[in-house]
């Protein structure tokens, strides 16, 4: 028996006042394994807890007992327009699942949600649901409850949907756009807003992907000279995606382009030429390291139409390397290969930015290696080659660590993934050193954040 959440919802139906009718409207959420079965069974759960927050309203937490692997739960609604965020445990003596949609909206949905249920610092491998196409090396961004999943496959469906929700993997409304695209190879996609993304392909024209609007999803965009595979790629939340220098016959270039709501598009410009950078926001504003022989790095200021150099640094080649940032003053460089392609397991650790940018050696990183994934707004470095390592990036106590979070399933090099507010993560696709993939898991960390 599967095991089941009721949520009720109450929606006025008279046109003045409540009292002259109420309807009962019941959302179905269904807790599951990776197989879609029930995820109590062979554990020794006993005890349901349900946390629900609505909006700006005090979060509350609710038990229900579970008898046999089953059990009858009833959450009501106080507000069905309201951005609603959930929690689940299941506990017993020797076990515990916990699960977490992405933040929705009830009047937004279908009434189903269906919620996988993983243990701590673990990962449920899906089997129920596949994407619609084998993908490495592919974008892959949150908005709302779905995910834009494009390029990184021969396939004909270079655009997919992920139902963060319900579960589903779809091309529903897709179908004319695929016709209509060449294969657009390794891709890459940022955030511009809450609803339009960026999608910046290594073959072909990049392109504003917009999730809202089902009759105008894409809107072709010309950035600057040498923008694409050898760019560096930031969502800044709160002013757009920006692309950043890249390379143009054999020659680094200087350009950078804002992509901001409605394919509006700013041109700005390095301090010197790079091919190969990578980037991370600090607020509105941009660290830019590498790209060049010297390792330098900059920061591209809000406002400022040109890049300030960070004095400090002088790291060398660091091709392939990855920028993790805390969103705000902090960063940490890690991985790449030098000269003589040789994998670098030092670190630079920059603090203080934007104004005040310093940056020192940070700590040894001895699980390096490459093609791992840095998702958005995420300190995430997920999976790489022949790796099923997930860390994290952190700064406790204002002293930056590289932390073993869990680990895959499955080797997944080039793999793509979106993080929940929750803390927990879906990771799809990828390579394993054998094929592309087209599967998904489900993790969590050792606990997800409260409510």
């Amino acid at each position: 028996m599967l095991a089941r959440l009721i949520l009720l919802g109450f929606v006025c139906l008279g046109a003045v006042a409540c009292d002259d009718g109420v309807a009962r409207i019941v959302f179905d959420v269904r807790i599951v394994d990776g197989d879609n079965g029930n995820p109590v069974d062979g554990t020794d759960a006993d005890l349901l807890r349900i946390g629900i927050q609505e909006g700006e309203l005090p979060a509350e937490e609710l038990q229900f007992p579970v008898t046999d692997g089953s059990f009858n739960a009833a959450v009501e609604f106080q507000s069905f327009l309201s951005p609603t965020r959930l929690r689940v445990e299941l506990s017993g003596m020797s076990n515990t699942l916990l699960s977490a949609p992405p933040s929705f909206v009830p009047d937004e949905t279908s009434g189903f949600i269906r919620m996988v249920a993983a243990a701590p610092s673990s990962c449920e491998p899906v089997s129920f649901n596949l994407m619609e196409a084998r993908r490495a090396d592919f974008g892959m961004v949150l908005s709302g409850q779905f995910a834009l999943l494009v390029g990184g496959t021969s396939a004909e469906a270079q655009l997919e949907f992920f139902d963060a929700i319900e579960w589903d993997s779809n091309t529903n409304t897709l179908d004319a756009l695929n016709l209509e695209l060449d294969s657009l190879g390794e891709t890459r996609a940022a955030s511009i807003d809450a609803t339009q993304i960026l999608v910046l392909p290594t073959e072909g024209r990049p392109f504003v992907f917009d999730m809202a609007d089902s009759e105008n999803r894409i809107t072709r965009v010309d950035l600057h000279r040498g923008a694409g595979a050898r760019s560096a790629l930031v969502s800044v939340p709160g002013l757009g995606a920006m692309v950043i220098g890249g390379e143009a016959d054999g020659e680094a270039q200087v350009g950078v382009t804002l992509v901001q709501p409605n394919a509006t598009l700013t041109s700005l410009q390095l301090t010197e030429p790079r091919s190969g950078p990578t980037a991370a926001p600090m607020g509105t504003d941009v660290l830019v390291v590498g790209g060049n022989q010297v390792g330098d790095a900059e920061i591209l200021l809000d406002g400022e139409s040109t890049g300030t150099l960070v004095a400090t640094l002088m790291d060398g080649p660091r091709e392939g390397a990855i920028l993790a940032g805390d969103g705000q003053s902090r960063a940490l460089l890690l991985g790449g290969v030098d000269e003589t392609d040789t994998l670098r397991q030092d670190t630079v650790e920059f603090t203080g930015c934007p104004n005040a940018c310093v940056a020192a050696t940070g700590p040894t990183w001895p699980t390096a290696r490459l093609e791992v994934l840095l998702p958005q707004d995420s300190t995430l470095l997920v999976g790489g080659t022949d790796s099923r390592l997930v860390e994290e990036v952190r700064w406790p106590d204002d002293l930056v660590e590289i932390t073993p979070l869990l680990e895959l399933n499955t080797e997944r090099a080039g793999a793509g993934a979106i993080v929940l507010e929750s803390g927990a993560f879906v990771v799809a696709g990828g390579n394993d050193g054998v094929s592309r993939r087209d599967d998904f898991e489900f993790c969590v960390p050792a606990e997800l954040e409260p409510l």
